[in-house]
């Protein structure tokens, strides 16, 4: 190795290593990231045009206690892996409140009687659900699935929400008085 190969290599490590320091900082400022886009997703849910078409049934309430039970299950599950993180006294809290906002933007996906809309606040579930098991719990597969789903999920949002569009009646303004 001549001394130019050896330049390179030093640069490759020292770029490697400070990847790997925003990595270590990433679960932290990549989920208060994402806790406001779900918190964003959840404000449009409530919006006008996704009101809902009928009251909430029974059903709805069966399915927002099981997501919600098993979202709290699964915190109870991953607590032990956020106190061993070094940075465990923000990260716990932290994960829970993320964990409430995801289960709040998936229950309001449920509300408003989209199919599409629904199937992805559930590819957000799986994605975020194997993502903590990724970077908490030291699991080494799933990077497939969290992308696939990551990038479902938003697909398939943003197709609802053209759908919820395309429902509306856009030609009152056009009218004649």
């Amino acid at each position: 190795m001549d001394i130019l190969e050896t330049h390179a290599y030093d640069r490759r490590q020292r770029r490697n290593m400070v990847l790997l320091l925003r990595l270590h900082l990433c679960p932290v400022s990549g989920m208060g990231a994402f806790a406001a886009a779900h918190l964003l997703f959840s404000l449009t849910f409530l919006s006008a045009r996704y009101t809902p078409r009928r009251p909430s049934s029974s059903l709805h309430v069966l399915i927002y206690l099981v997501v919600f039970g098993l979202a709290a299950a699964f915190y109870v599950y991953i607590f032990p892996f956020l106190q061993q993180a070094p940075d465990s006294a923000v990260l716990a809290p932290g994960v829970g409140v993320y964990i409430g906002l995801l289960v709040l933007m998936a229950n309001l996906a449920l509300r408003s009687n989209q199919v599409v809309t629904v199937l992805g606040s559930v590819c957000f579930l799986v994605s975020d659900t194997v993502l903590a098991l990724r970077v908490f719990a030291a699991m080494e597969q799933g990077h497939t699935v969290v992308m696939v789903t990551y990038y479902l999920a938003q697909m398939l949002i943003a197709a609802g929400d053209v759908l919820v569009v395309g429902e509306q009646d856009d030609f009152s303004k056009w009218k004649r008085s």
